[in-house]
């Protein structure tokens, strides 16, 4: 599976290696006394397990408290967007359906879980991001490459895990904000409780009269949109070895859009999870449970129609989890679980052939270290009602050359169950469809040094039996699995802080190709990049962010290419006391016009204004 552009980008990363620790080097010397920042993060998406972010075998990036203030997003995608190896596609600016494409791979081709519950609809395949408020979130976890060995179907790009905002005791936070296109939020949060019993609430409103979201013919209004979010985020520590956790959320609103077709106008939608989880934690064994329920629905009506007929589609989702880890030795650790759930979908324009399924899984990881070197296996097994059972599996090794610098090789596959859409839907489904497949091949090399960090990963996939709808002889359209396809890439991560300036690059180069056609996959431009400077005097804080996007292709019917786009923003927040803060940003500044979706338009320049009050 070893491709020119693989062979060679393997030379161009030992030599990058190779100047990076120069740099690295120097970077560290020029700054010789100055206080170390603290590098260290722990993730929990990469192995299911605890573990330092640095020695992690897998490409993983954390979007923490410090990022979101920085960026002062709108929307979940924004935050995304500063990931090196995802690009974000909004059909109509802020409010509107959005879609990440992570690491070239179908953008519902990636897990996306809230608190460790499964979210998104079964119907489409896909997770509604734009219906996420940021003001739940409390950072982000992004692990990149097939991840199917530890969390089943879906993680083939990758797996996003977003947690929910948890405070300590005694703390709030209250933010008002407006901006342009009638722009405005309120959103608070508290939390409660003490030492061994805490809770977090949060709870916010956002409305905005929108942009004109497309070109489409007789269409040109403004398509605006509402959300209403709450989160509940809870754990009691009833002894030393047990405790027990409550996290929440809940989010309802709707948006107006356009539609090439034309007919219903508006949609609405109302989603939740809730989760209760139990765990022991000895010396060397720790025992999770989690039960938990979600929903996912979606709703479109005609809005000049009274009284409004909604056409809802839903899924709703139970869910429960075993997982248990064992620490044989400081250098030697197992992990294994058991995992369930039971889907069910409704349309109420009309009915599946078939509406809920349920599916099972066990796995089982092992974690070694045998001097510098580090050794991870995962191997799992899926039985998923009405398809055949799959087997993934993570295979890495790594080699830690000192304590700031890292290599690792990895070799993983994964899946992705066709919807209900694809499976069921009435007189066009097709139940006798394949999983769509990944295997993947990925190399990184990871340096940390005194005032940064720096993350290069190299990866290689394979994807099978994509699933696409196609006339039959008799001009039917049906699904079929009759897509191959490739994506080879870099993902480039640097952060750096010198003085009072921090910086973060974050950039991409993914080539793909359809095998069916030999043309680039739509909507994945081959070159993506962000660059955030961050600059702090006193009770000033500046942040300039520089989004660049390359030239994409889409419709493949009838194809056009869209052109590469620079973007500008600026944002300043001043601290007038340790409990008032006030936050102004200008989106792109200088009003650059762009397309990222064929005949969908984007915002021009724009600005949010925001004060908080901390205590």
């Amino acid at each position: 599976m070893k491709t020119k552009l693989f062979n060679k980008t393997l030379t161009q990363l030992a030599v990058a290696s190779a100047l990076l620790s120069s740099a690295s080097s120097a970077v560290a010397n020029s700054n010789d006394g100055a206080e170390d920042a603290s590098l260290e993060r722990m993730v929990v998406t990469a192995n299911r397990s605890q573990q330092e972010q640095f020695l992690s075998l897998s490409a993983t990036q954390v979007i923490g408290q410090a990022e979101i203030e920085a960026i002062q997003p709108q929307n979940i995608t924004e935050l995304l967007n500063t990931v090196a190896g995802l690009t974000v596609v909004n059909l109509g600016g802020a409010g509107q359906s959005a879609s990440v494409f992570m690491r070239g791979t179908n953008s519902n081709h990636t897990l996306v879980l809230v608190d460790g519950v499964r979210v998104g609809s079964a119907t489409l395949g896909t997770t509604d991001f734009s219906s996420m408020s940021v003001a739940l979130i409390d950072r982000i976890e992004v692990v990149k490459g097939p991840r199917g060995a530890l969390w089943g179907s879906d993680a083939i790009g990758g797996v996003i895990q977003i947690f929910t905002k948890k405070l300590q005791s005694g703390e709030g936070i209250v933010t008002a904000s407006v901006g342009s296109n009638g722009y405005w939020k309120t959103e608070a949060a508290i939390g409660l409780g003490n030492d061994l019993n805490s809770l977090t609430l949060v709870a916010t409103l956002e409305e905005s009269d929108g942009i004109n979201a497309s070109t489409f013919t007789g269409q040109e209004d403004e398509d605006g949109y509402d959300r209403q979010s709450f989160s509940i985020n809870g754990q009691s520590q009833l002894t030393d070895e047990y405790s027990l956790d409550l996290v929440s959320r809940y989010e309802q609103g709707g948006s107006q859009y356009d539609s090439q077709w034309g007919g219903s106008d508006e949609n609405e939608h109302e989603n939740y999870s809730v989760k209760v989880g139990g765990a022991y934690n000895s010396a060397n064994v720790l025992v999770e449970t989690s039960f938990a329920k979600s929903q996912d629905q979606g709703g479109t009506f005609a809005g000049n129609v009274d009284p409004k007929e909604v056409n809802k589609i839903t899924t709703k989702r139970d869910q429960f989890g075993l997982l248990g880890q064992y620490e044989l030795s400081e250098k030697t650790s197992f992990v294994a679980g058991f995992d369930w759930y039971k889907e069910r979908v409704s349309n109420t324009g009309s009915a599946y052939v078939k509406d809920e399924r349920k599916a099972n899984a066990v796995f089982i990881q092992a974690l070694h270290q045998v001097n510098s070197f580090l050794f991870e296996g995962a191997v799992r097994q899926d039985d998923i009602q009405g398809l055949d059972k799959e087997v993934t599996y993570n295979l890495s090794v790594g080699y830690q050359l000192n304590d700031d610098w890292l290599l690792s090789l990895s070799q993983g596959t994964g899946f992705k169950a066709p919807t209900f859409n694809d499976l069921y839907w009435p007189d066009l489904g097709n139940n006798s469809l394949q999983p769509e497949k990944v295997e993947s091949t990925e190399i990184l090399v990871r340096n940390q040094f005194d005032h940064g960090s720096v993350e290069i990963s190299l990866y290689d996939s394979e994807i099978e039996n994509l699933i696409d709808w196609a006339p039959d002889a008799e001009g039917i359209w049906h699904p079929e699995n009759i897509n191959n396809a490739t994506a080879q890439g870099v993902d480039l991560t640097v952060s750096l802080q010198t003085g009072d300036f921090s910086h973060l690059v974050a950039a991409g180069y993914v080539e793909t190709e359809d095998e069916s056609t030999g043309k680039q996959l739509l909507r994945r431009p081959k070159i993506t990049a962000t660059y955030t400077l961050a600059y702090q005097f006193d009770a000033l804080t500046a942040n300039l962010v520089l989004d660049y996007r390359g030239d994409s292709e889409d419709n493949k019917f009838s194809p056009v290419t869209l052109s590469s786009v620079l973007l500008t923003n600026l944002s300043l927040s001043y601290q007038f006391s340790d409990e008032i803060s006030v936050t102004g940003k200008a989106n792109n500044l200088f009003d650059e016009d762009y397309t990222v979706a064929e005949n969908y338009l984007t915002d021009g320049a724009n600005y949010q204004l925001a004060v908080t009050y901390t205590f």
